[in-house]
């Protein structure tokens, strides 16, 4: 069995080695990136705020800094242009390649504005409209990340008095905040917080050679756009499970 599945994998790795060169580039550089690069990548988001009659996005897609984005006609624009709300240099992303617009008693709708390598929520391809949801995950060409929604605020009571008094004695002690900085260092850390190896196979590659429609045909050369659809959103999926793992 367990030939078998490294049999299959290896088909997977000629496959998109020979054919689809690129898209295996694309995936290798961001499973061997550093972790800080993968948090980034994992952590990529757009929250749609409503309050009182205000709407706003909150994101980090720009620059990777958070930031409050407030809109007038309430239509957030996203591409490579500059002048767009969330101007992004993804070489995928068309120059005008979606909207985000809020309707007023309806919610946030992602709309796409008839870009070269298409918008999809939830791992489907959208040709019009879409109401968003909580928690749904986007993709726009190769850029992917998760809308979340906030329409309620909530006014929370004034916390205990002893906590407020702990809080005006406490110090924070300078030492606890050190950070390893030698191997030796590391050593003495506890095996959960050490830093997890390299492994030699990648996870997310093993997982994808699971793919039926992907690896029974390996005459076959070439990868169809919902075939590269499932594959970039699987490793979306698997870089968020990672990441909640080791939380």
């Amino acid at each position: 069995m367990e030939i078998e599945q490294r049999l299959g994998l290896y088909r997977v790795f000629l496959k998109l080695y020979e054919y689809h060169r690129s898209l295996l580039d694309e995936i290798l550089q961001l499973e061997n990136a550093d972790q800080q690069t993968l948090s980034r990548l994992a952590t990529r988001y757009v929250t749609g705020v409503i309050q009182c009659e205000q709407s706003y996005l909150i994101t980090n897609l720009v620059e990777s800094k958070t930031q409050t984005l407030l809109q007038p006609q309430g239509i957030w624009t996203i591409g490579r242009a500059r002048q767009l709300a969330m101007s992004i240099p993804e070489r995928h992303l068309s120059r005008y390649h979606a909207v985000i617009q809020y309707i007023q008693d309806h919610g946030f709708y992602l709309i796409d504005l008839n870009s070269t390598n298409g918008s999809f929520v939830n791992g489907e391809p959208i040709h019009e409209p879409m109401l968003l949801k909580d928690g749904d995950r986007l993709r726009l060409s190769n850029l992917t990340f998760s809308f979340f929604l906030c329409n309620n605020t909530q006014t929370v009571g004034t916390p205990p008095r002893e906590l407020l008094t702990r809080l005006q004695t406490s110090r924070l002690n300078p030492q606890s905040s050190k950070l390893p900085s030698s191997d030796s260092d590391l050593e003495l850390l506890p095996t959960s917080q050490q830093p997890h190896q390299k492994e030699e196979t990648s996870r997310f590659l093993e997982e994808l050679s699971e793919l039926d429609e992907f690896s029974a045909d390996y005459s076959t050369p070439q990868v169809s756009s919902r075939q590269q659809s499932d594959i970039l959103d699987r490793f979306f999926i698997h870089q968020q499970s990672q990441k909640s793992g080791k939380k």
